[in-house]
């Protein structure tokens, strides 16, 4: 069974949507040499078009599916990408030869200007490594369903308040050393424990002053977790104040 997943993600400096389908994490080992990466782009069928229009955009899933019938049982759909006016669908398979056909297709599709790739990947580093969300791709989605949540329930978001980011690490030692870099990035340290039963346990909590909305927090969370990794440390939760929109008479 597919399980897909969709976060957002800036790409070479520009804002994408991935959707990845993260059963493959598991099953790629169970489904044999599945090495070869196609990929189709899709462009608007303008050449100066920066977008595309209303109907390309309801048309755009066709050109997935039937990319699939062409590649047949013999491929694994892992995902595609959003970026400006292109989208690009990722195939593996183990029939190299199955880029003729897709080829084939491409030159002959009216609604779109496509274009198709074949890479070899015994890796699929594609996949792992472009596609599937790290720790702090996926903490951004944590983060828009925390907002949303508390926005729901009438918070001011453009309000500034603290933030708290909870973290674990594997010893005291990597703690603390998280935690002076951690203060060179702007945080400001507080609360730290040890909590035998999980694991890792040595915690330690962060503090930032900003507003809750996504962007704004979602870069606190990406900078304190990529800075985590490396002493071992992993994010549990973020959470922040409540602060109440104001009516109009204050």
């Amino acid at each position: 069974m597919s399980d897909w997943y969709v976060y957002d993600w800036d790409l070479q400096g520009m804002p994408a949507q991935f959707h990845v389908d993260l059963k493959y994490v598991d099953e790629f080992d169970t489904l044999g040499d599945f090495s070869t990466l196609l990929y189709v782009s899709c462009y608007p069928r303008k050449m100066e078009a920066n977008t595309f229009s209303a109907r390309e955009v309801r048309a755009l899933d066709n050109v997935g599916k039937e990319c699939q019938k062409i590649l047949g049982s013999q491929c694994a759909f892992v995902g595609w990408i959003d970026i400006a006016a292109q989208r690009r669908y990722y195939f593996y398979t183990s029939d190299a030869r199955l880029l003729v056909p897709l080829m084939s297709y491409c030159s002959e599709e009216d609604d779109f200007r496509l274009e198709c790739f074949k890479a070899e990947e015994p890796n699929r580093q594609t996949y792992y490594r472009l596609l599937v969300p790290d720790a702090a791709k996926r903490q951004s989605v944590d983060n828009d369903t925390y907002i949303a949540s508390l926005r729901s329930r009438g918070d001011d978001s453009a309000a500034f308040r603290r933030v708290n980011l909870h973290f674990y690490f594997p010893s005291a030692n990597s703690r603390a050393l998280y935690g002076e870099n951690a203060k060179a990035m702007g945080f400001a340290i507080g609360e730290t424990d040890y909590i035998p039963e999980r694991d890792p346990s040595y915690y330690i909590v962060l503090h930032a002053v900003s507003p809750l909305e996504k962007e704004a927090i979602s870069e606190l969370t990406t900078k304190a977790i990529y800075a985590a990794e490396t002493y071992g440390g992993v994010l549990e939760h973020f959470d922040s104040a409540f602060v109440p929109k104001r009516g109009i008479f204050g």
